[in-house]
């Protein structure tokens, strides 16, 4: 099979079909000999494609728009080798034109002429001329305008340069020690026999980073539920809760269930949670978690956490809003976010979770505790909101660590960017 037939296939369907790239790369892995490379083409187009698409429109007399997508996608992955991994021999030009000729034979001369093109005039082509530095930034880090700049009104241009260079390298991915069944000293020993490189996280007492990830939910320690894999900022998002054991604890936008795991096994099993999620097909995920962990006292509902549930109201003692957000703090991880979310979309959003923090505080005992945390960045989902709450009269602000508020910024703490306030009732 040509080794990009499989970037191909992921691509369009990430691209084209709104599926997300790392559930995509896990369905072909065992159809390719050559996973890395697969990945590194994927994420490689997806955390450049911008940038792709403007080296192209210099050498394309067509319009982007009117090629066909898979061709597009065949010349992104061609500039992709060419100027970032530097692939120069023109044998890669032939694989590509090869594989353009079964989607599409009209289209072979086209692609040759593009890439060889490209090839001959690489410098010249991959500069970019631009004036204004956020357009630039947008164009050089494939982060679409609206969002760039919103990036920097939010927070300067160091914090945008910074972020955006943070959001195109490889990511630090790190797991959760599941006490319940092991310890980190036990579980980092087995690991590393494994052959994999571990750090000690730097957030999470109960993190640890993972330095060559790759087949990490194939080894026995994962499916027997020794560890979840989860990010240090949402770790930290249980450790502020810290809810008590024998406690009712509502979370009220669970899926995929990894923070809802987390406090099953925080409280030991001993408690009442109920997990919820608008999307019901997405419980049989949580609940599949959840038994690997071996996990009790965990009931999951489907109901839309915007609108009120009066048999919930004054029941709880920990009500967690891990809310639907724009996901801007983990773009490094989902590159594909950055191409499907706009500024009205934040706006929305921002709306959405004001709705479910005006029940979620109806559903706290007096004395209760409510967190609001997100996995972006950015005051019209954070700081608003934060402020929204601050002004409840019956709400208390819980510091953080000595701090209204974390906010992680992931270019400085390695990690996600998330939101974390914490609330309680009066």
């Amino acid at each position: 099979m040509n080794e990009f037939e499989i970037p191909l296939k992921i691509l369009y369907r990430v691209l084209h079909e709104d599926k997300k790239s790392n559930e995509q790369i896990n369905i072909y892995a065992s159809k390719s000999h050559n996973l890395p490379l697969v990945t590194k083409i994927v994420y490689g187009v997806l955390e450049n494609k911008i940038y792709l698409d403007y080296m192209i429109r210099k050498l394309s007399n067509i319009r982007l728009k009117n090629i066909n997508p898979k061709v597009l996608i065949i010349l992104e992955m061609g500039i992709y080798n060419i100027h970032f991994l530097e692939k120069k021999d023109y044998a890669v030009v032939n694989e590509l034109v090869e594989l353009s000729k079964k989607i599409d034979k009209r289209s072979k001369g086209f692609v040759n002429a593009i890439l060889r093109n490209f090839i001959r005039d690489e410098k010249e082509i991959a500069t970019i001329y631009e004036k204004d530095d956020i357009k630039s930034l947008s164009i050089r880090y494939s982060l679409p305008f609206d969002i760039t700049n919103y990036i920097y009104e939010n927070y300067g241009m160091d914090y945008t340069k910074n972020f955006l260079r943070y959001i195109n390298n490889e990511q630090v991915i790190s797991i959760r020690v599941n006490n319940l069944k092991t310890n980190k000293k036990d579980l980092k020993e087995k690991l590393v026999g494994w052959g994999y490189q571990i750090e000690d996280g730097s957030i999470s007492q109960n993190a640890l980073k993972i330095l060559n990830p790759a087949g990490l939910v194939d080894t026995d320690e994962f499916k027997n539920g020794l560890f979840t894999i989860q990010q240090e900022s949402s770790m930290k998002t249980i450790e502020v809760l810290s809810p008590k054991k024998k406690s009712q604890i509502l979370d009220l936008c669970a899926a995929p269930g990894t923070k809802t795991s987390y406090i099953g096994e925080y409280i030991e099993n001993d408690g009442q949670i109920i997990a919820n999620d608008l999307l019901e097909q997405k419980l049989p995920l949580i609940k599949e978690n959840i038994d690997r962990l071996g996990l009790r006292n965990i009931k999951l509902t489907s109901f839309d956490a915007s609108k009120l549930q009066s048999e919930f109201e004054n029941k709880f003692d920990y009500v967690l809003v891990d809310a639907p957000c724009s996901g801007l703090g983990v773009m490094g991880r989902k590159p594909e976010i950055r191409y499907n979310r706009t500024i009205e979309d934040i706006k929305v959003l921002a709306k959405l979770q004001r709705d479910i923090l005006a029940n979620a505080m109806k559903y706290l005992k007096t004395g209760g505790e409510l967190l609001y945390s997100t996995c972006t960045i950015g005051n019209i989902e954070n700081k608003e909101n934060f402020d929204y709450l601050n002004r409840v009269d019956n709400l208390e602000l819980m510091q953080i660590d000595g701090k209204d508020f974390i906010e992680f910024v992931n270019f400085e703490d390695r990690t996600d960017g998330f939101f974390i306030s914490k609330f309680k009732k009066i």
